[in-house]
């Protein structure tokens, strides 16, 4: 038997890529769960925590895929791989198995942090709000085509890891969906930086120190990380059109990928841990909106009616607190002074049929 002799050496760097996968889906479930109590502290679960959810919830297999994807040499120079037929195939399954599952996480991911931003400028302008509608709107199209075409760019699916079956159907060729692939992955690093700097263009305007500006663009513009992340793995793109050496390639784009899955994530998460951090510090729930009703009794008396409800709280947070009714008496307010929360409240009374409506509003500073 002649061993047949190649230009590069057999090098095996799995290790590398399933570390990063598995500490990053352990630090990310963290923050998805941190999330998720600080929304729930609050009654306000809203839809870009269930994306970012469900982001997760689908990294959690692309994790494992690549993890066995990994231990079993699939980073490798296919040339090797390809001295077991057998194993090669089921490795190189598993690596387009895997991408589908990464193109999700990246969509789902993105699209909650644009629900997120949305939640946060609830109050700003309305063409804010569109462009990040429009833009999740584009960003959940491409992610559903380059799905699609990772499994319609041959009549059987097949034909992408079984060369017997390559030989027996038609495909396209590879540079039409390594081509789409680079656009994507554009979009994604220049989306990135958009939802990195569109919040900044409203807190840079808001009348508080320098040192809280210069704190909170940083906050919400620590997603221009993932951008990073897309623009590098754009790069690597080029390299798939003639898929020579399949699995060494797709290597960079699995750690790049990986990287910008956990950054979105828990640079995506932080922004919604606020209400955590206020009950860590002891401090109440905040008051957003208090009524009180009094009604018309006998004897020329007013006899307040108390009452509980649910409102919803359009600051930062975009958060609910339950408003409990108290008197207006001397001026005097419930829950956490306004000081702490950083609002300024106003009291105000309007006469009915029924008797006196007092209301309490509050607004961001």
């Amino acid at each position: 038997m002649v061993e047949v002799q190649y230009d590069y050496p057999d090098v095996d760097r799995g290790s590398q890529l399933a570390a990063t996968y598995i500490s990053g889906c352990a630090v990310s479930s963290i923050f998805v769960v941190m999330r998720l109590c600080a929304r729930f502290s609050i009654a306000g679960v809203g839809i870009d925590d269930i994306c970012m959810l469900v982001t997760w919830i689908v990294f959690l297999p692309l994790t494992i895929i690549l993890s066995i994807f990994c231990f079993s040499g699939g980073t490798r120079h296919l040339a090797y791989l390809s001295e077991d037929p057998s194993n090669a195939e089921y490795l190189l399954m598993l690596n387009w198995i895997a991408q589908p599952l990464a193109i999700f996480c990246l969509g789902t991911g993105k699209v909650a942090v644009a629900f997120l931003i949305i939640r946060l400028l609830n109050r700003a302008s309305v063409w804010r709000k569109w462009s990040l509608y429009i833009s999740s709107s584009w960003t959940l199209i491409n992610t559903f085509l380059m799905i699609l075409f990772t499994f319609v760019q041959c009549k059987n699916p097949a034909a992408l890891w079984d060369s017997e079956v390559r030989s027996r159907t038609t495909c396209w060729d590879p540079s039409v969906q390594s081509s789409f692939s680079i656009y994507g992955a554009s979009f994604h690093a220049v989306l990135d930086i958009f939802l990195a700097l569109l919040p900044i263009t409203l807190v840079w305007g808001l009348k508080m120190t320098l040192r809280k500006r210069i704190a909170l663009c940083g906050l919400l513009g620590c997603g221009s990380l993932t951008g990073i992340c897309a623009a590098i793995k754009t790069t690597k793109l080029a390299s798939l059109n003639d898929r020579s050496d399949f699995t060494w390639e797709t290597f960079p784009l699995f750690m790049w990928t990986g990287i910008e899955i956990i950054l979105l994530i828990v640079c995506g998460s932080i922004p919604a841990l606020k209400p955590l951090y206020a009950i860590c510090l002891g401090k109440k729930p905040m008051t957003v909106r208090s009524s009180q009703r009094y009604v018309q009794g006998t004897g020329g008396s007013l006899k307040p009616t108390s009452r509980k409800s649910y409102a919803k709280h359009e600051d930062v947070e975009g958060t609910f607190a339950l408003a409990q009714v108290s008197s207006p008496g001397a001026g005097q307010r419930e829950g956490t002074p306004d000081d702490e929360i950083g609002l300024v409240g106003n009291v105000k009374f309007k006469k009915d049929d029924g008797g006196i409506h007092v209301t309490r509003t509050f607004q961001v500073n």
